[in-house]
């Protein structure tokens, strides 16, 4: 990965996770609602686990957590690729120039 991206994605992956309660902290009615569900399924959730052997709920709570890690991983991800194609947008609008010590990693067809 370019070096710029790489320290880009370390700066964004700082602010994504700081303050969900300041102002600008975007929470789309889709996320609001897949939060409410949520709330209601862990619940089920955990009535759900008694049921299980002790190995088994072990095993259940494992793959609840490797999903929960990649369901992160993702939202970071597009955090991150958010802002890169603002940067790239402000690019081809002619907002931002491509100097000497950056350069993009790849090149756009912008029609």
């Amino acid at each position: 990965m370019n070096d710029v991206w790489l320290k880009i994605a370390q700066f964004l992956g700082t602010l994504n996770g700081e303050n969900v309660k300041r102002e600008s902290y975007v929470r789309t009615p889709e996320y609001e609602v897949a939060l409410e569900v949520w709330k209601k399924t862990e619940q089920e959730w955990e009535v759900f686990l008694e049921t299980l052997p002790a190995g088994e709920q072990e095993k259940a709570e494992e793959m609840k957590e490797r999903l929960e890690d990649f369901a992160s991983a993702q939202e970071k991800r597009a955090y991150i690729q958010g802002y890169a194609d603002c940067v790239q947008a402000l690019y081809h609008m002619g907002l931002l120039k491509e100097n000497e010590g950056l350069k993009w990693a790849e090149k756009m067809d912008v029609h």
